[in-house]
């Protein structure tokens, strides 16, 4: 199922795997050996904090609010490094480094996932 950005009509992903439980949004993208597309599905709205000790290298991150609708980025997010988002989000994806670029995503943007 492909992720995209229906604002733009550009795709994000081609598949991904989904973040649901804590421990599927604990280990996240720790210990992998590539960066791959994730969706992290949380319970409420919240600021979400994040690392990337043992992740396989830089990421772009994006969070979408309940409408999927992209409220804050980040891109070129480095490994070794701590964020947190500044707004509150229900979903984030992480994606390959170059993807906001590539698909041209922007804040108030609409992400869709295809079925």
């Amino acid at each position: 199922m492909p992720i995209l950005n229906a604002t733009r009509q550009t795709i994000l992903a081609v598949s991904f795997e989904e973040c649901r439980t804590f421990w599927e949004q604990t280990r996240g993208m720790m210990f992998r050996k590539e960066v791959i597309p994730l969706v992290f599905h949380f319970e409420k709205e919240q600021t979400i904090r994040l690392h990337s000790w043992f992740c396989p290298g830089a990421m772009d991150l994006v969070f979408l609010n309940d409408a999927w609708e992209v409220v804050e980025m980040r891109s070129e997010w480095e490994p070794k490094s701590s964020y947190h988002s500044f707004r509150p989000a229900l979903f984030l994806l992480e994606l390959p480094v170059g993807t906001i670029a590539q698909s041209k995503t922007e804040v108030g943007d609409v992400v869709q996932i295809l079925k």
